[in-house]
């Protein structure tokens, strides 16, 4: 949220309170009521909006590094098994299959990356029943599997992540505008009724509604608009 948004975000907290301090004088007040009920209900898509607002993308892109070192290294000790077998049984064209150093598994676009990967595996896998006097059972290439479909699903983390933010964001642009509208043009024509009936009520909803600007410490700053 930029300062105004959250300048206006801690006016409607104030005027909440405000509002939960004297609910017996305006619950039987229908549209009174009516108009509360929508101003809370967008406190609460406001403060949803916020916190999806708030992803830190820092997080995603280190457990999509971390996914992609633990899926490398599983990898590359199947790889040099099959490079071995290979080797052995004079089969070059799957030695070549699997014929990378752990600096070529890690480099380049993410989905290069888990293809290689996927494509030691499919190689492995051919020969599986070749390579357990090499050490490699088939619960090897199911952890392989497993590592490569787990760096696979960060790898699209980041992006809808920021698309998230993007959203909530626009959402909170909404929430703003629509929610300075309703106190403007609902709840505070509708206060004028306590003006004499209420006086406390009204004297604390309208200083509630006071725009404090936090950012710079004015504290007379404007009326919601």
């Amino acid at each position: 949220m930029n300062n105004t948004q959250e300048n206006i975000l801690t006016m409607c907290y104030a005027a909440d309170k405000a509002l939960d301090k004297h609910t017996a004088a305006w619950t039987p007040h229908v549209p009174f009521a009516a108009a509360v009920a929508e101003f809370k209900a967008n406190l609460d898509a406001w403060e949803n909006a916020a916190e999806r607002q708030a992803i830190n993308l820092k997080g995603f892109a280190m457990r999509k590094r971390t996914k992609k070192k633990e899926m490398v290294e599983v990898a590359y000790g199947i790889a040099w098994v099959v490079f071995a077998y290979a080797e052995d049984t004079s089969n070059p064209p799957l030695q070549e299959t699997v014929n990378y150093s752990v600096a070529e598994l890690s480099t380049g676009r993410d989905a290069f990356v888990g293809q290689r990967c996927q494509g030691i595996h499919t190689a492995a896998n051919g020969v599986i029943a070749s390579l357990a006097p090499y050490g490699i059972l088939p619960a090897d290439l199911t952890a392989l599997q497993a590592a490569i479909d787990a760096y696979l699903a960060t790898v699209a983390e980041p992006r809808h992540a920021v698309t998230e933010r993007k959203g909530a964001t626009a959402e909170i642009d909404v929430l703003t505008r629509n929610t300075s509208k309703l106190l403007e043009r609902r709840l505070d024509p509708l206060m004028e009724e306590y003006r004499s009936t209420d006086p406390t009520f009204y004297q604390e909803y309208f200083d509630a509604r006071i725009i404090i600007d936090l950012g710079t410490g004015d504290k007379d700053v404007a009326e919601a608009a």
